[in-house]
């Protein structure tokens, strides 16, 4: 019976998540003409309903088929989207470590210079990277990386665009975590049993820290797809973002392809910890 309930919960909610973005992808219409054009509005949010819920037609530019046109761009986004989220956690497990293996007392340091990298906006860094590359490869005739997509698709600096940016947030988000789980009574206990700080760190701190760490994962996805809007039009990139202002057809399927993944993975994520909590008590 409560599996009977979850399930009818999971579905009522992700239902009205799916309302509320029909709602947003109407609400341009709202504002077409002044005063606000209610009546087409109402619409438009129910034509996008009897679309979506009768698996109609829908299109990319009012005449050509959306599908599989989007799905294609989605799934290079979500190779992107994948690659920089791999980059960024990388990024923050290598400078943790360093900075606890070797720069422990300048954790002050440390600290304040992630702060700053973090107040630094997403596009003047991607506007740095690139003119770096061309600095570069103007002075010694070596191209490091593609930097738009013409003939040959860029990746690469995309991915460290994509990625550099977030991992200031990752890593100072890790060093916190660290921070509190070592200062817990069973770490000092360890300690005390002559424990090596590699061994603890390594198999209890970040064991320990996984859930955690998790919680902060909304904030690290939704700034990485703010991101990878950006990132599309700077390098020239037919992505799931530039495909989604095309329409309002291809913006609440667009919408959906993000939503259902994220909805669905935090839900089973709830009810996994909320069991594993359950059964520890």
């Amino acid at each position: 019976m409560n599996v009977i309930k979850k399930i009818f919960y999971f579905i009522l909610h992700c239902l009205i998540g799916v309302e509320i973005l029909i709602l947003i992808t109407a609400f341009p219409i709202l504002f077409q003409n002044l005063p606000f054009n209610l009546t087409d509005y109402l619409h438009a949010v129910s034509d996008l309903n009897i679309k979506l819920f009768t698996i109609g037609e829908f299109k990319i530019d009012g005449k050509n088929s959306l599908f599989p046109i989007i799905l294609v761009r989605y799934i290079e986004s979500m190779k992107l989207f994948g690659l920089g989220l791999l980059l960024a956690c990388s990024i923050a497990v290598f400078v943790s470590y360093l900075t606890f293996f070797f720069f422990k007392n300048k954790m002050h340091w440390v600290k304040n210079l992630l702060k700053a990298a973090e107040s630094i906006p997403d596009l003047m860094l991607i506007l740095l990277l690139q003119l770096s590359v061309i600095i570069i490869f103007k002075k010694t005739g070596i191209k490091l990386a593609q930097v738009v997509s013409v003939r040959e698709k860029a990746v690469l600096l995309p991915v460290i665009c994509l990625g550099v940016p977030i991992s200031f947030y990752v890593t100072r988000i890790l060093i916190l975590h660290i921070e509190e789980e070592l200062e817990k009574n069973y770490i000092l206990q360890a300690k005390a049993k002559g424990l090596k700080f590699s061994y603890i760190l390594n198999v209890h701190v970040i064991r320990n820290i996984i859930e955690s760490m998790f919680g902060s994962s909304k904030t690290v996805f939704w700034s990485m797809l703010s991101t990878l809007l950006v990132i599309d039009y700077l390098f020239n990139l037919n992505g799931l973002s530039r495909t989604m202002l095309l329409g309002p057809d291809p913006f609440i399927i667009g919408c959906l392809l993000i939503f259902v993944p994220l909805f669905i993975l935090y839900r089973v994520y709830e009810w996994v910890s909320f069991s594993n909590r359950k059964d520890n008590r």
